[in-house]
């Protein structure tokens, strides 16, 4: 059948393209030679650079992603002090406004009253004078 069977390996050995090959006769499947295996080798250790940059680039992008909500983090409680801060100052105008109002009226009422006053003894006076001419 073109197979010579090895007891001591418990392997067939066999040719294939021209090649002397090792067989497993359980799996049916044929041992790798050595360039194949060394193939498989540099394919393996390309697979773990690749792997390795792949885990690095993730732990960059985990990186940037955590600095940037670090930096948005920061903008917002910015923006919150800053509303914060604009909320005290409206604030302010407004009691200002209000003590400037207050003070408005109440220097209204001591006008009026002065006038009051001021009518009053000018009232005072006229009759005065009434009485003294007469």
């Amino acid at each position: 059948a073109g197979r010579l069977p090895s007891k001591v390996l418990g392997l067939e050995l066999h040719v294939r393209d021209g090649q002397l090959r090792f067989r497993d006769p359980t799996t049916g499947k044929d041992l790798p030679t050595f360039d194949e295996e060394a193939e498989g080798r540099a394919t393996a250790e390309a697979d773990r650079a690749a792997a390795k940059r792949l885990a690095a680039t993730e732990r960059d992008a985990r990186e940037t992603a955590e600095r940037l909500a670090a930096t948005e983090r920061d903008a917002r409680e910015t923006a919150e002090r800053h509303a914060a801060a604009e909320r005290d100052a409206r604030e302010a105008a407004e009691r200002h406004v209000t003590v400037e109002r207050d003070a408005r009226e109440a220097a209204e009422r001591r006008a009026e009253a002065a006038k009051r006053r001021a009518d009053t003894a000018e009232r005072e006076l006229a009759r005065l004078r009434l009485l003294q001419k007469s």
